[in-house]
């Protein structure tokens, strides 16, 4: 399996609630971004902020909603859910190739979230 491959399955995984995230993965690595990805964000326009990383099968993941409200781990994914209750499998197939491809790239793998108004049928 190709190294991006194997970075699309884990991340796969733990966006279907397969794998359990990893705590130790967010605090080394992810924590240190908060507050660059928070910025990002606002300078973005963006109504949310999904950050996702994967090294040698663990998973760690972030959300950051456009008030500055950050979700971990677990309560990201939760929030991503509820979030995109209609569309999440959907979404998930999106994103996991332009997640995993940043992350083969030695990248944090992110994706600005924009809220489409609701179909109304």
């Amino acid at each position: 399996m190709s190294h991006k491959k194997k970075i699309a399955a884990d991340l796969q995984s733990a966006l279907s609630g397969q794998s359990p995230l990893s705590i130790d993965l967010y605090v080394e690595v992810l924590a240190d971004f908060e507050d660059e990805l928070k910025a990002s964000l606002d300078k973005d326009a963006d109504d949310a902020l999904l950050c996702m990383l994967a090294d040698d099968g663990d998973v760690a993941m972030l959300v950051i909603e456009w008030d500055g409200s950050i979700y971990r781990n677990e309560n990201a994914l939760k929030k991503l859910r509820a979030m995109w209750r209609h569309s999440f499998d959907v979404n998930v197939q999106i994103l996991v190739p332009i997640l995993s491809d940043h992350i083969s790239q030695k990248n944090l793998g992110v994706a600005g979230i924009k809220w489409l108004p609701a179909s109304s049928h």
